[in-house]
């Protein structure tokens, strides 16, 4: 054997271990989703999810890579296998064909509230108060199996929440729907608190919260890992710690 053929043999005997010494990159699809996905002053991922996950792939041994999508990008990423792991995204029947919801969760379900603004004098005290609202919806956002099904709801999409703000403070749409959590954040930070109100009507959240693994991700093959890391994560306390969470103790 020629030493030119020999030199090539031994780099490609070596490159999977090269390749496996450097780590296997873990690829999140990222969308902002403010408290818990933003941007901080230099316009890179930050908050309480990234956190989470970049202590997953710490733990995995995992370069952590961000792919930057509006939501219905990241699910496209995900089903095509373009991204490894979604954060905050919450299931349902469609995703759960192309996204592995990993045990266990990481943070319990969370209500959905109703805001509309402060001059308008109509109530949403029970569900059916939604009907003969033009309610603003998020596209590709699933809220709650019943909302999500009801035909007789008038929806007006829009493509990220800032909009749905918007359309709802120019008057464009009658009320919005968000996460409890998610909606007081936004209004805190827009200085909204006289300009929009919390309705009474809370719709329970029906799914805790749990890290999306794509079905066609490399990482795939080493799920026990994954999960393992994970559980290890609630376990001792680094999630809850990473969310601001003060533990419970019996």
């Amino acid at each position: 054997m020629t030493l030119p053929r020999l030199l090539l043999l031994l780099a490609l005997l070596a490159s999977p271990l090269l390749a496996e010494a450097a780590g296997r990159p873990l690829i999140l699809a990222f969308n902002t989703f403010p408290p818990w996905k933003t941007l901080d002053s230099r316009g890179e991922p930050a908050g309480p999810y990234v956190d989470i996950v970049r202590e997953l792939a710490q733990r995995l041994n995992a370069p952590l890579l961000f792919l930057h999508c509006p939501i219905q990008r990241c699910l496209q990423a995900m089903e095509q296998g373009r991204a490894d792991v979604v954060i905050g995204v919450r299931s349902s029947p469609d995703r759960a064909a192309y996204i592995d919801y990993l045990s266990p969760a990481y943070a319990p379900a969370n209500p959905l509230v109703v805001y509309t603004r402060v001059a308008d004098p109509r109530k949403v005290t029970r569900y059916e108060d939604l009907y003969g609202l033009v309610l603003g919806v998020v596209e590709g956002v699933k809220y709650q199996p019943r909302f999500d099904a009801d035909a007789r709801l008038l929806r007006e999409p829009a493509p990220n929440i800032h909009s749905n703000f918007n359309k709802l403070l120019a008057g464009r749409v009658d009320a919005i729907i968000i996460n409890r959590q998610h909606g007081e954040a936004l209004v805190a930070r827009g200085g909204w608190q006289g300009l929009l109100k919390q309705q009474p009507l809370l719709l329970d959240g029906v799914d805790e919260r749990q890290l999306g693994l794509s079905r066609r991700s490399p990482w795939q093959t080493e799920r026990a890992r994954v999960c393992a890391a994970l559980r290890a994560m609630v376990k001792d306390g680094s999630v809850n710690r990473l969310l601001g969470v003060t533990l419970r103790r019996p």
